[in-house]
C-alpha cells in the first residue's frame, strides 16, 4: 500500500491488521518508526492536572506537573518526584509518564490504591515531601494495553463516565499504546455500502454488542443484530471522546483496520473474488455461522483495505 502521507500521524500495525493513531506509514512494515505524541507539552500537563483533580480535589493544588520531552533516556519513559517550595512537583517525559509518576507517589509515599475494584485515598494530614528527588525509568517505550474481547464482553456498555475513569487508571499505570476499537462498524458499513453492498446484507451481517468481538474475528453473524443507526452514531461520537482524551495523554490509539470478513452477497457484487466460507463456529448453525472471509491474496482485500483506512483517516484521525 503506497504511504499516506495527508495527515501527520502514522498507522502502526500491531497483531492482525490493527493500526495505531500515530504517524502515516506501510501498513505492512514491521519497522517501528521515530513517532511522537500528537498533543503538546502543554496540552498533557493539562491532562494530568486535571487527572489529579478529578482523584484529589481537595489536594490537587498541592502538585505542581511538568512535562519536560528531553527528560530521560530517548524512546523510554521517565519521571521524577521532588519536593519545590513545599508543592510536589512531578515532571515527565509525557503526559502518560506524568500520571505514572503521580500514581507512584500515591503508592510509595501515601499508602493509595487506585484500581479497577475500588479506590483507596485515604491521605495523610500532611502531604509527604520527597526528602530527595526520585527518577524511575521505564524499561520500554510501549506499554500496550486492551484485549480485542474485552470490547464486547465489558466496554460496549460503558458511557464516558466509565471510560473516563478507565482512561485515567490506564494514565497511572503507563499505558501509552491503548486499543481503541469503539464505534468501528460504522465505518466498515459506510465502506461496504461504497462498494455498492445493500444496506440490509450490511446490517444482517453485523451482530449485536456483546457478540461484536466474535463477529470481528469471523466467528458468526447476524447474532443479535441488527445495530440501529442511533447506536452507531452513539458509538462513534464516544470513540471520539476516547480519542481526544488518550491523545491528550500523550498515548498512541490502536486503531482498528479491515480483517478480511464481508458479508455474504458479496460474490453478487465481485463474482470473481477469492473467498471462503468458514466452518461452523461452536454451536451456532445457519444463519449464524459460515462467514465469508475474503483472502488476502484478491486484489479486492487491498481495495477494501484501503478504504477503510482512509474512511478512519476522514472520520477519527484527521
Amino acid at each position: 500500500m503506497k504511504t499516506l502521507r495527508k495527515v501527520t500521524q502514522l498507522l502502526l500495525c500491531v497483531c492482525f491488521s490493527i493500526l495505531s493513531d500515530v504517524y502515516m506509514a506501510k501498513a505492512a512494515s514491521t519497522v517501528i518508526p521515530d513517532i511522537q505524541a500528537s498533543s503538546s507539552p502543554k496540552v498533557q500537563e493539562d491532562a494530568v492536572r486535571n487527572l489529579i483533580r478529578r482523584l484529589l480535589p481537595f489536594h490537587s493544588e498541592s502538585f505542581k506537573v511538568k512535562v519536560d520531552l528531553d527528560l530521560g533516556p530517548k524512546d523510554q519513559d521517565t519521571f521524577e518526584l521532588k519536593s519545590v517550595n513545599g508543592s510536589i512537583q512531578v515532571s515527565g517525559s509525557s503526559g502518560v509518564a506524568a500520571a505514572w509518576g503521580f500514581h507512584y507517589y500515591l503508592k510509595i509515599y501515601c499508602g493509595c490504591h487506585v484500581s479497577w475494584s475500588g479506590v483507596q485515598l485515604k491521605l495523610p494530614k500532611l502531604l509527604p515531601q520527597p526528602e530527595t528527588p526520585v527518577l524511575v525509568t521505564s524499561n520500554d517505550k510501549f506499554t500496550y494495553y486492551m484485549n480485542v474481547c474485552t470490547f464486547s464482553y465489558s466496554t460496549v456498555w460503558w458511557n464516558w463516565t466509565r471510560w473516563e475513569k478507565e482512561l485515567d487508571w490506564m494514565a497511572l499505570n503507563r499505558i501509552n499504546l491503548p486499543l481503541a476499537f469503539v464505534g468501528q462498524e460504522i465505518v466498515l458499513k459506510r465502506v461496504f455500502l461504497k462498494l455498492g453492498f445493500e444496506e440490509k446484507s450490511v446490517d444482517d451481517y453485523i451482530t449485536g454488542p456483546a457478540f461484536l468481538a466474535w463477529n470481528r474475528m469471523g466467528n458468526i453473524q447476524q447474532f443479535g443484530g441488527p445495530l440501529p443507526s442511533s447506536w452507531h452514531q452513539q458509538q462513534l461520537r464516544l470513540q471520539h471522546q476516547i480519542l481526544n482524551r488518550m491523545r491528550e495523554f500523550g498515548m498512541f490509539p490502536v486503531l482498528p483496520a479491515f480483517s478480511g470478513h464481508v458479508p455474504s452477497t458479496i460474490k453478487e457484487l465481485f463474482p470473481t473474488a477469492t473467498v471462503s466460507v468458514l466452518a461452523a463456529w461452536s454451536h451456532f448453525g445457519p444463519p449464524y455461522s459460515g462467514t465469508t472471509f475474503l483472502e488476502p491474496s484478491d486484489p479486492l482485500f487491498r481495495k477494501i483495505g484501503a478504504m477503510f483506512l482512509q474512511e478512519v483517516i476522514m472520520e477519527i484521525v484527521l
